[in-house]
């Protein structure tokens, strides 16, 4: 019997943000309730469902949520929201766990998906389009003043960031150093000691697409409602959400150059569940978010022909059945 571990927990009913409930997970509550259901039926698995890793300790090498080790699983699979402060437990926690057992979605790959310039510079590598960027030492503002002169205009964005929120337009090199000075005064300063800068490319709000993937394919595309643009200046715009709890959007057809994109990305990232949002700049998509917590939305699922419960029972079946030792289908018929 297959003893399989998870942190599964359903978003809030009354839509409320993250942050209002932290307890609350991303999967819609009603394809949630599906879901179990659906994993209650497979054969040959024992699931203990509700080990938060978030609350667990680390012994030895060994991760333990309250009395249960997860260490002694098959596989631990997780989706759920962690802190995003730099160093934090969360992921410390899963990357042991990793260590010993398969953890999906691979926390390394996950912390590369969180961080903007990691996820960047993976995508770029792998030729997908990502905007240019900069990194500095927020000690060394200096060292951008030539880029930003070179740009005209960059966006500061948070690396670990979301929801649009503290994504800053910079059209001079002053009000870099200026917020660097700020920060460098205030407690605040001390949470992160870089600067991440990425070139601003003129785009219409209405060319904006916005990916999920479930398992390694694509689900569908969406656009966001007018009102969830905010201005920056005159002629640039962000996405911002200030509640963070997502939704306003509308189902959209993804252009096969943007699908093509879109699934390089995933491949890069390596990710089951991800999202990427693409701007068009001159005519070229161009992936401008890699989205750790896709919009899960399922009314678009419906509208798509597509079920998320099953998808998720899909993935979960493949994570079983790629287990380090254990032969696929094909493999073993060779």
């Amino acid at each position: 019997m297959l003893r399989v571990g998870t942190f599964l927990p359903p978003a809030a009913r009354d839509g409320a943000p993250v942050t209002a409930h932290p307890e609350v997970g991303k999967i819609p509550p009603d394809d949630h309730a599906l879901f179990l259901k659906l994993l209650r039926d497979l054969t040959d698995v024992e699931f203990v469902h509700d080990l938060d890793f978030r609350r667990s300790f680390v012994r030895d090498g060994r991760v333990y949520c309250g009395e249960v080790c997860l260490n002694d699983l098959d596989l631990y699979l997780w989706h759920a929201e962690v802190p995003r402060d730099p160093g934090g437990y969360a992921l410390e926690a899963l990357r042991t766990l990793a260590t010993a057992v398969p953890v999906v979605p691979d926390p390394a790959r996950f912390a590369t998906g969180l961080d903007k310039y990691r996820a960047h510079l993976r995508l770029s590598r792998a030729g997908v389009p990502v905007p240019e960027t900069v990194l500095i030492d927020r000690r060394d503002t200096a060292a951008a003043a030539p880029v930003i002169a070179e740009w005209g205009r960059a966006l500061l964005k948070p690396r670990r960031g979301s929801f649009g929120h503290g994504i800053l337009l910079i059209e001079d090199y002053a009000t870099l150093r200026d917020l660097a000075d700020y920060l460098g005064h205030t407690p605040a300063g001390a949470v992160d000691g870089t600067f991440l800068l990425e070139r601003f490319y003129p785009n219409d709000p209405a060319d904006w697409v916005g990916t999920t993937f479930v398992n390694g394919t694509l689900m569908y595309g969406y656009r966001k409602r007018g009102h969830r643009f905010t201005r920056l200046s005159g002629d640039a715009v962000k996405v911002y959400d200030p509640d963070s709890v997502g939704g306003d959007v509308d189902t959209c057809e993804v252009p096969p150059e943007h699908a093509r994109i879109a699934r390089s990305a995933q491949r890069a990232l390596g990710l089951p569940l991800v999202g990427f949002d693409l701007i068009l700049s001159e005519g070229r998509p161009v992936i401008v978010d890699e989205n750790t917590f896709p919009g899960l939305y399922p009314d678009l699922f419906a509208a798509a022909g597509r079920s998320l419960s099953q998808e998720l029972l899909a993935l979960v079946r493949d994570a079983i059945s790629h287990r380090p030792g254990v032969l696929t289908r094909t493999e073993a018929v060779r």
